[in-house]
């Protein structure tokens, strides 16, 4: 089975969208499948959007009271995923359901641990996004590269299929956006197979980005430290 882990903070009218966007591509996977979305303490009425699916017999509901970060919902949602896949997606729908297969597919000829969506192996897959965020990836994968010699070209896609006996077994310490290049630097280090699918990244449709510059540029910098210093244990 496929767990798929969905973050949600103030996504209201993207999660509006799931019936036509999100359940429809799951669907299509013909896949064994439970959803896992996390409210992350939204204040824009996401969390009453998605009671409204309650019915859908795959789906399970998880809330936080306050706003925790994009690390401590994932988390949260890895310790109740049943499958042994876990899949994530971010709830602004920029990555699109559709390319899910892309990284199953990946998976299957790879047999590998980790497979992460991956915009910067497309020529133009990178064409919609928003100059700051942009200009954000860039440089974070630049300096993860260059910090612990890692040959992957996005190491902060959220859209990632992980195995999940052996992403549960990481001790994760990040709360924040920061959370994926931690799970991929680990899974690295631990010597598991990681692979990358190429995928698209879009601009949003709905909403607003919680993207904060400086808070996520300090986050990842404390990270690359710490990473270092596990990369030298090594």
């Amino acid at each position: 089975m496929i767990s798929v882990v969905i973050p949600c903070f103030n996504e209201k009218e993207n999660i509006e969208r799931f019936p036509q966007t999100l359940f429809p591509a799951l669907r299509e996977l013909k896949e064994d499948l439970e959803i896992i979305a996390v409210d992350d303490g939204s204040s824009d009425g996401s969390g009453d959007v998605l009671k409204k699916f309650e019915d859908l017999k795959e789906l399970k509901l998880l809330s936080h009271h306050q706003n925790r970060g994009m690390g401590a919902a994932l988390k949260n949602g890895f310790s109740e995923a049943a499958g042994d896949w876990i899949l994530v997606l971010d709830a602004d729908l920029t990555f699109s359901p559709k390319d899910v297969r892309l990284l199953i597919e990946n998976q299957r000829q790879n047999s590998s641990d980790l497979v992460s969506g991956a915009p910067r192996l497309i020529l133009d897959g990178l064409s919609q996004v928003p100059f700051l965020r942009r200009f954000l990836s860039r440089s974070a994968n630049f300096l993860y590269q260059l910090a612990l010699g890692i040959p992957f070209s996005s190491f902060t896609s959220i859209l990632r299929l992980y195995r999940s006996s052996l992403l549960k077994r990481l001790e994760i310490q990040s709360d924040g956006f920061e959370i994926n290049a931690e799970i991929l630097a680990l899974f690295w280090l631990q010597g598991f197979k990681v692979s990358e699918a190429p995928v698209s990244l879009s601009s949003r449709k709905s909403g607003r980005s919680k993207l904060n510059l400086r808070r996520e540029a300090a986050a990842h910098l404390r990270l690359i430290f710490r990473l270092m210093k596990l990369v030298r244990m090594n």
